[in-house]
């Protein structure tokens, strides 16, 4: 059995296996495609006050609500995996918990509310063994036989009395009796914790002691380090508490000093028990016990129409690419296009399997991988198209295609690897759900290029039939015949310009927006405060419905519908600090209110708070703050890659990607900013994911000129400077450049006619954005590189023009420039090198060539 019939059987294995996994494993979906719960927790009567038991003020309270908001969102992080739970402020002493569906919405919820307040307390009341007078006497546990976990029990020696800690009264009556650890407003100088969780390291870890038993290993910082190396130390023989959410959850004898400011904690039901409950140490505990108001089963954020048409207009998307791969590429296309469908499958069960939950972010991130999964089909093809032009056989060809090509998509989807990483390591929400799905698709892409693709290939190289030249698509293309005639490098600062203009029209488009509005960008609702309006109607409505009304009256909205006749509208419109302004407000939510009811029908229990923005600057930072990262991280890892004279030549292919990447972000931006001027168009979290999807196409497209120039400097031309090999690198990528993109066209395209209008600004951002990559890397990236080497050759020889920075004369460019197929002297006409101009390449110094015979006269 030969290698490529075993690869073969290795696919069919992993298809029956994902196909197993999609067909038995549900696909978790996210808020905006398939709804969840929403949760009003408000923080419990008389709990917003300062240390002197006074209310606190309105600053005071939201800076509270604040802090609570922040360890909810740490800890629903966990229970929703990489989907986009949403949580807000609402009013003064509420906050908005969205969550997508969940198995064990109880739990869920108990997690959410749990303060999870970790003390620790000397027991100096108790009896022990170095304080046998103590006033209470510690029973031993008993095991509560539905939990399984140890509930603590103390008497007191003098009147016999039990306080038994079962019941939520008996553990409030050891905390403030036994502990004397009185309620703080009620009495002050009730007895502090020696130590708390915010004494500890963020670092707690659940795990099996021995084996067997659940524990928490957790690490003080430097300040609970010394506190409880000095108590250890005075305190050997005594007892000391460990609560958690104000239940004893053990209570230990101190039999050593512990100095090294590490302990476990013990007696915990289960390893997942102990596994959530450091989850919640190290998000931090809640500042205030919460309640729960109100909860509501939701539906889709975008709607069930809006799902149903990205969808369908998708799958229309992806048919026209798989036409086009046909049509193009002949034979290869077909089975490029069955590779795709496998791939298609391997992702979706490497998705279920991984418990991922799918949002629109993750399903763009998934678009973008499709897009480079067909983009390495592309690479592929292209180099074995040059190798078959070349003469070589089949089998050749292909081999010496895919080895030319690994290197491109290799490179290019470490970049893509490397700012996934990173993206999810800082990002948050929709962030880390692009992050994620990306992640899983460039790797899993990689597998059904090189392996797939080339496996079916190889199998068919033996059948009579798969040998045809026309199988493979090797007549001249328009291209071959016209497009290699241009000088893309010589007319740089032509596209140096014309990018210049566009972004600086689109620079003075964000100052116009900021000096009007103060901000350069329209901001949507989800970065601003506003006003929730709940309410019921008598008939079922819909989504689309409720949102075109309420957008008629001109207010910026989002809808969520519950139990078909509930409808949750968020707007932008803020109360007023004067009466005046109040009033105005008043109006415009009576004005929706009144519309409402005309074109739907009547309304009744109506209920009006003002919300905090969906997305904090916290996480837009953070945002910023990775894509930085990952910039600086491809910089250096294209560094080593592209050292071809060493390191710091290297540099400059780095900065000359994330110059482009620079490019094509500012374009986008600049574009919006217009829109937004011209048009009223806002950006949300969608607009983000958009620019993310951009910078991972941009680096991507321009690694794969770049790979080809590495390539053309191993190999270069007698008499050709660097302007001249670059150009020949971009236009031997040209066509690539142009059918990847146009594969990701045809879908955006298709989702943007008939994807829906409630996200159809994220798909032109996606469409200008791809559409601004592909000529970044054409026209930008490789001409800074151009600039770049001629600036640093003239340095090297102190001012004046070398070989390296002299461009050819005429006869010579006119050479190069012209159609590889029509140029006798270049080579074989094939688009590559012919044997002997490697070979000159390769040499140090001149080609050898026989000496003229002298003429006898």
């Amino acid at each position: 059995m030969s290698k490529y019939h075993k690869l073969l059987l290795l696919t069919i294995a992993l298809i029956i296996a994902a196909a197993t996994i999609v067909w038995n494993v549900p696909m978790r979906r996210g808020l905006d495609l398939a709804g969840g719960i929403r949760v009003v927790l408000q923080a419990e009567e008389g709990s917003l006050v300062g240390a002197d038991g006074k209310p606190l003020n309105t600053a005071d309270k939201a800076k509270k609500m604040d802090a609570v908001i922040k360890v909810i969102r740490s800890r629903v992080k966990g229970l929703a995996g990489v989907a986009e739970p949403v949580v807000q402020r609402q009013g003064d002493d509420r906050v908005i918990v969205e969550l997508p569906g969940l198995k064990d919405k109880k739990r869920a919820l108990e997690d959410i509310q749990s303060t999870a307040q970790l003390e620790f307390y000397w027991l100096r009341d108790v009896e022990s063994e170095r304080n046998v007078s103590g006033k209470w006497e510690m029973l031993d546990p008993e095991v509560d036989a539905e939990t399984g976990i140890d509930v603590y029990s103390f008497r007191n020696k003098a009147t016999q009395e039990i306080i038994k800690g079962d019941t939520a009264v008996g553990q409030r009556r050891i905390v403030s009796e036994v502990i004397n650890a009185y309620d703080p407003i009620k009495n002050p100088d009730g007895i502090k914790p020696m130590l708390t969780g915010d004494d500890l390291k963020p670092n707690a870890k659940g795990d099996l002691s021995n084996g067997t038993v659940p524990v928490i290993s957790i690490e003080f910082n430097p300040k609970g380090t010394k506190i409880f190396r000095d108590f250890t130390r005075r305190h050997v023989g005594d007892i000391t508490a460990i609560l958690l959410g104000g239940k004893i959850i053990t209570a230990p004898t101190v039999r050593v000093p512990i100095t090294d400011g590490k302990a476990i904690i013990e007696r915990f039901e289960t390893l997942d028990d102990a596994q959530r409950r450091a989850e919640f140490l190290n998000a931090g505990a809640l500042p205030v016990p919460l309640q729960i108001a109100q909860m509501d089963d939701i539906e889709a954020t975008l709607g069930t129409e809006t799902v149903n048409q990205a969808l369908m207009a998708g799958i229309l998307g992806l048919g026209l690419v798989l036409l086009f791969m046909l049509a193009y590429y002949r034979l290869p296309g077909l089975l490029a296009n069955v590779a795709l469908v496998i791939y298609a499958l391997l992702t979706f069960g490497a998705y279920k399997a991984a418990g991922a939950t799918m949002t629109l972010p993750g399903l763009a991130g998934f678009i973008l991988s499709i897009g480079m999964a067909v983009d390495a089909n592309i690479l592929i093809f292209e180099r074995l198209k040059e190798e078959l032009k070349s003469g070589k056989t089949l089998r050749a060809s292909i081999d010496t295609g895919f080895a030319r090509a690994f290197t491109a998509i290799f490179d290019s989807n470490v970049c893509t690897a490397i700012t996934c990483i990173i993206l999810m390591w800082y990002g948050s929400g929709p962030v880390q759900s692009f992050a994620f799905t990306l992640l899983v698709g460039v790797a899993i892409s990689m597998f059904s290029a090189i392996t797939v693709t080339r496996t079916f290939l190889h199998l068919l190289v033996s059948q009579e039939w798969a040998q045809k030249p026309s199988l493979f698509g090797l007549g001249t293309s328009w291209f071959a015949r016209t497009g290699r005639q241009l000088d893309i490098i010589g007319k740089r600062n032509y596209y140096f310009a014309l990018s210049g203009l566009v972004i600086l029209l689109g620079l003075i488009a964000y100052g116009v927006n900021w000096s009007a509005t103060g901000s350069g960008l329209r901001p949507g609702i989800e970065f601003k405060p506003g006003t929730s309006i709940q309410m019921t109607f008598d008939r079922p409505v819909t989504l689309t419905e409720v949102t075109r009304i309420v957008s008629a009256e001109g207010v910026e909205n989002t809808v969520q519908i519950s139990g078909g006749k509930t409808a949750f509208v968020r707007t932008s419109l803020i109360p007023g600090e004067t009466t005046k302004e109040s009033l105005a407000w008043q109006d415009k939510v009576d004005g929706i209110q009144k519309a409402l009811e005309k074109n739907i029908g009547p309304i009744k229990d109506v209920q009006t708070s003002t919300v905090g923005p969906v997305v904090s600057a916290e996480l837009t930072k953070n945002a910023i703050i990775a894509v930085v990262l990952a910039s600086i991280a491809i910089v250096i890892y294209l560094s080593f890659r592209f050292a071809i004279g060493g390191v710091a030549n290297g540099v400059k292919y780095g900065t000359a990607a994330i110059v482009a990447l620079i490019h094509d972000v500012l374009v986008t931006v600049g574009l919006f900013a217009a829109l937004g001027y011209l048009l009223k168009w806002e950006v949300d979290t969608l607009f983000v994911t958009a620019l993310l999807t951009i910078i991972g196409f941009s680096v991507h497209d321009s690694i794969v000129v770049f790979d080809r120039m590495r390539e053309n400097l191993r190999h270069r031309l007698r008499g050709e400077d660097y302007e001249g090999l670059a150009n020949r690198s971009i236009l031997q990528t040209f066509a690539r450049s142009i059918n990847t993109t146009l594969t990701v066209v045809l879908t955006l395209a298709a989702l943007t006619a008939f994807g829906g209008p409630i996200i159809r600004h994220f798909y032109i951002a996606l469409l200008v954005g791809i559409i601004s990559g592909t000529y970044s890397s054409i026209f930008n990236a490789t001409p800074v590189l151009v600039v770049w080497e001629g600036i640093a050759a003239r340095r090297k020889s102190g001012g004046r023009r070398t070989f390296e920075d002299k461009p050819l004369v005429a006869e010579e460019r006119a050479r190069n420039l012209r159609p590889v197929e029509e140029d006798k002297t270049a080579g074989n006409g094939s688009g590559v090198e012919s044997e002997g101009q490697v070979a000159a390449a390769r040499s140090p110094g001149r080609v050898k060539t026989k000496p003229k015979k002298k003429r006898r006269y």
